[in-house]
């Protein structure tokens, strides 16, 4: 039987981007390690769960209280996506770490945000009428592997990717409307743009999410405080500096 928790922070992102192998470390290594060497993983059509609490490392100082959190590892299989909405509401989840592998392209990762995160219907509705914003701590994993690109270049091809995406949402919902004006289908929620690109650190007061970048990897030479950064964020919603 699972136990009572107190918070719920979900793991999403396409598959092999590192998801599992950052449960195995949040529920397994020693607070804040600096390197950790996770288990081998395999891609997987259900999602973990694991149950972790804040200061399990540190001595009772009395800051424990009860808190434990909850982590869901969401499969990044495209077939799963269309069901891992009902996790990014508010009554579903306190915040979101979203993985992408530093070593690949980000076209699938971009896909899977924008489609089910940023232009949603439910989850953008759901967290307006929260007075909310979803907080997303986006993870460029594997920072330590041959031919990585660093959380600045990733977050540049990103919003490169997002920006393409809503030109053709764009360019289809002008399409959807007749020559009357009205429109003769639903279209979905649009990103709405200030100037001529995507502002990932403001993505406009009509888009309750709000994006936050750190690199990580396990290995001696990549990880930069990343691993910490998302340890704190998970357990703790502590955002990187």
């Amino acid at each position: 039987e699972p136990p009572p928790f107190d918070e719920t922070v979900v793991l999403c992102g396409s598959s092999n981007s590192g998801k599992t192998a950052l449960l195995h470390y949040l529920c397994n290594a020693k607070e804040k390690e600096a390197t950790w060497n996770p288990p081998m993983t395999v891609t997987s059509l259900v999602a973990n769960v694991g149950y972790v609490c804040p200061w399990e490392d540190t001595n009772d100082n009395g800051n424990n209280g009860s808190m434990t959190i909850r982590i869901i590892d969401y499969p990044g299989h495209p077939s799963l996506s269309s069901q891992l909405t009902g996790l990014l509401l508010p009554s579903a989840t306190s915040r979101l770490v979203f993985t992408l592998d530093a070593t690949q392209p980000v076209t699938v990762g971009a896909a899977l945000l924008y489609q089910y995160i940023l232009t949603h219907s439910q989850v953008r509705h759901s967290w307006v009428s929260e007075g909310k914003n979803l907080t997303v701590l986006v993870v460029c994993t594997k920072s330590d592997a041959k031919g990585a690109k660093n959380y600045k270049r990733m977050k540049i091809q990103l919003r490169n990717e997002l920006d393409k995406l809503r030109k053709v949402d764009h360019a289809l919902n002008e399409s959807s409307v007749s020559g009357d004006g009205n429109s003769n289908g639903s279209a979905k929620i649009m990103l709405s743009v200030k100037g001529k690109t995507i502002d990932l650190d403001n993505l406009g007061s009509d888009v309750p999410v709000s994006l936050h970048f750190v690199e990580a990897g396990f290995g001696m030479d990549g990880v930069k405080g990343g691993l910490a950064a998302i340890h704190d964020f998970v357990l703790e919603g502590v955002l990187p500096k």
